[in-house]
């Protein structure tokens, strides 16, 4: 999109907002005619209206994921303040990032762990195993931002994203709808849910289906390239034998099969002597033509299992919270890491994760000066991964083949407070802490053998003249065994005001943590964990008869011992602490009803986040060498440099307009725009153009007919409709850039029948 429309798009939309939910805010509440609906979270572990959490949380109702044509986390790119996802990855590993913090791997060290936390229905999911995962049957989003240190402690650094699931309801009630869209994408998906046992056990089978066959061509062999099928089924029972008892106990199974489209960067044209930091000449007529060159294997393909046992009961003035949960993850996949037509370097592997989870809360739950939360979490997570690296030209052109047999066992316990004292009608104070403790023990085995075989030339420093036979051992099975335990306490304070029904100030200080650990590709100690210090000041508000919803908050983060990711040209990745960090920022949400049936939204995020200091070694800026080639990292000073994955300003706007046809029907208009500023994909080399990502704009549109005594909704969209295309991720691999992108044009159409 070319600069003046830009420039329209922002002017059209900048009275707007994307205040949780409030495209579907029109409603009536204790405010009077066509106000805002109160919207109810759970961040403090216990139902609260949002606008009395001091938090900074955006939260997504079902109406706003259906409005977006949101199916999946990498949909909300730039719709919540700060908030970073990614599209098309390999091996189904998005990463996540808030405010400028993000994981260190981006999906390429498949145990190290994410400070962005993700818990669904109330359980944390480990890895990065659902930032790709459709999302069928959401009640909503909340998207906290800020380190969550005290109650939702394990590796929430960054923030937390909470999915919660509907649950089953006591009338009969259900859904069944479709959709079809470009590049022959399909989906379907339906729900019931009503009494079982009358008054006491009711339940909701849930279940969706999606085949996208892609968006691209790959002209190796024609085939179509940057689709995915997904399979998912969800069955929710809930017993409630008082009405002090409710025992919850959810299934749910996800199947995923994708073959994603990402292309090398560089140029590639010689691949004996080229460089990282040369742009391909025909990067952008790629993406334009959205024709990939993939010779090898480039697919994913994984399984997900989840059982979760939730009970809440209210004994007199507490409520005892016990939630027990299994989930399982497999995965098996390939990548053509360099992203051409070349047999450069690839590589294939398999893995499987399982964990266990047990929290117990107790909460005060009666009305006095002083509210209060206490419980413990143990957590259990046990990983094994088989990878294999085939670096073609390695060796001097024999090629080589890296194999890595990694365990890791993850033993987690945490015990956690938190308080409110209410000092008067406008003051009160909370304070909390969690103490964490995790151990991690580690096994590691690497052997590498000869690929094609040949003669090592002469002139060689290491076997010179030597012949290897095509499979022979260059270095035999080493072994490797570490443990690490990491510790950390991490407080919060909160100071608010609230000078009326509708106004909310607060200032809080809370710390979070991510615990270090071992990387995969490498017989090396352990990295260490990383810590944030946050500070916080915000506002929430409510104005003009609950018409209007302002919320802000400005920050500061101190930011230490960061867990960054350093490319190995010979292929893999590996993590190492990269000293401090500072960043600061502030975002705005606004939404307004300035008549009836007219919904304008908008959310603005300004972030500033450097390093103040550290050295990590990179590939020197003005060397050419042979692709796989294991030339020395030069160390480089990123004082002064950006965080990966975090753009100075992002914006987002929408309009939503409902109109009455009669007693009979409605039509919904709906609108949007979401713009991105430039960011960076590596710590260093930021002066180059091919490892970060250029800014970007996207418009989506929505117009749907609901006729209202059959209960039916059919809708026309259309995605990201003036086809801006951009990297929405970039990996170095083999030491060059490998880019994930985001979809192209996308015009569809559904139907859903509610009963």
């Amino acid at each position: 999109m070319n600069c003046a429309v830009r420039i329209l798009a922002l002017g059209l939309f900048i009275a707007t907002s994307n205040q949780a939910a409030a495209q579907d805010n029109i409603g009536k509440d204790s405010a009077g005619e066509g106000g805002l609906s109160t919207i109810i979270v759970t961040a403090q572990k216990r139902q609260e209206n949002q606008q009395d959490v001091p938090i900074a949380i955006t939260t997504l109702t079902d109406s706003f994921l259906t409005s977006n044509s949101v199916n999946s986390l990498e949909d909300l790119a730039s719709t919540v303040p700060g908030f970073i996802t990614t599209h098309s990855v390999n091996y189904g590993a998005a990463p996540l990032a808030i405010r400028g913090v993000g994981g260190a791997n981006g999906g390429g060290n498949f145990f190290a762990d994410e400070p962005v936390a993700v818990y669904i229905d109330e359980v944390y999911v480990g890895r990065l195993s659902i930032s790709t995962a459709a999302l069928f049957d959401i009640q909503d989003i909340e998207v906290l931002r800020g380190p969550q240190g005290t109650l939702y402690g394990r590796n929430s650094t960054a923030g937390a994203v909470l999915i919660n699931s509907k649950a089953p309801t006591d009338a009969l009630t259900g859904y069944v709808g479709g959709e079809v869209a470009s590049y022959d994408e399909y989906r379907a998906n339906g729900a019931i849910s009503g009494p079982i046992v009358d008054g006491l056990l009711t339940g909701r089978i849930a279940a969706g289906y999606a085949d996208r066959r892609g968006y691209g061509t790959n002209s190796f062999d024609g085939s179509r390239i940057g689709g995915a099928e997904d399979i998912f089924a969800r069955a929710s029972l809930r017993f409630t034998p008082d009405d002090n008892l409710t025992i919850d106990l959810v299934g749910d199974y996800f199947d995923q099969m994708s073959n994603t489209a990402t292309i090398a960067v560089a140029d590639l044209s010689n691949p004996a002597l080229a460089s990282p930091f040369i742009v391909r000449p025909d990067f952008d007529q790629v993406l334009d033509d959205r024709v990939f060159a993939i010779n090898d294997p480039n697919f994913y393909e994984a399984e997900h299992r989840g059982l979760n046992l939730k009970a809440r009961w209210d004994i007199g003035k507490l409520t005892l919270d016990w939630i027990t949960a299994f989930r399982s993850y497999e995965f098996d996949a390939a990548q053509d890491s360099d992203g051409t037509a070349l047999s450069l370097i690839n590589n294939d592997g398999n893995g499987q994760n399982d964990q266990f989870s047990q929290e117990i809360r107790l909460s005060s739950n009666e009305e006095t000066p002083l509210s209060w939360i206490v419980g413990g979490m143990y957590f259990r997570e046990d990983n094994d991964f088989f990878f294999q690296i085939r670096n073609i030209n390695g060796f001097f052109g024999l090629g080589t083949v890296a194999a890595f047999q990694a365990t890791q066992t993850v033993d987690a316990f945490a015990v956690f407070a938190e308080g409110k004292w209410t000092i008067d009608e406008i003051f009160s104070v909370t304070v909390g802490g969690r103490y964490s403790s995790e151990k991690k023990d580690f096994t590691n085995q690497l052997a590498v053998n000869i690929l094609n075989g040949g003669m090592v030339p002469v002139a060689a420093p290491v076997f010179p003249g030597q012949s290897f036979a095509a499979g022979a051992t260059l270095t035999p099975p080493t072994d490797f065994a570490d443990s690490g335990k990491f510790t950390d306490f991490s407080p919060r304070v909160v100071l608010e005001a609230k000078a009326d029904d509708d106004l909310l100030l607060y200032a809080s200080y809370s710390q979070g943590f991510t615990s270090g650990g071992f990387n995969v590709f490498g017989l090396a100690p352990e990295f260490g964990s990383q810590g944030i210090n946050a500070y916080e000041v915000g506002l929430k508000s409510e104005f003009w008869d609950n018409r209007i919803r302002l919320n802000a908050s400005v920050f500061y983060y101190d930011y230490s011992n960061l867990q960054v990711r350093l490319p190995v040209p010979t292929g893999g990745v590996n993590i190492a602490n990269a000293a401090e960090a500072r960043i600061k920022g502030a975002e705005f949400e606004f939404t307004i009803i300035p008549t009836t049936g007219l919904n304008l939204s908008a959310n603005i995020a300004l972030l500033d986040a450097e390093f103040t200091e550290g050295s990590i070694p990179a590939v020197p800026e003005n060397t050419s060498f042979p692709f796989g080639a294991p030339i020395p990292l030069s160390p480089v000073d990123i004082a002064g440099n950006s965080l990966s994955r975090a753009p100075d300003f992002q914006f987002y706007g929408a309009a939503q307009y409902e109109l009455a046809l009669g007693s009979a029907a409605k039509l919904n208009l709906h609108a949007s725009y979401r713009y991105q500023s430039k960011v960076f994909f590596l710590e260093t080399n930021q002066t180059q153009s091919t490892f970060s990502g250029e800014a970007f704009d996207e418009v989506n549109l929505r117009v749907s007919y609901t006729h209202l005594p059959s209960n039916i909704t059919a809708a026309v969209f259309g995605k990201n409709i003036f086809d801006n295309r951009h990297a929405s991720q970039v990996t170095a691999l083999g030491a060059f850039p490998n880019a994930a992108l985001n979809e192209p044009v996308k015009w569809g159409v559904e139907i859903l029948k509610k009963f």
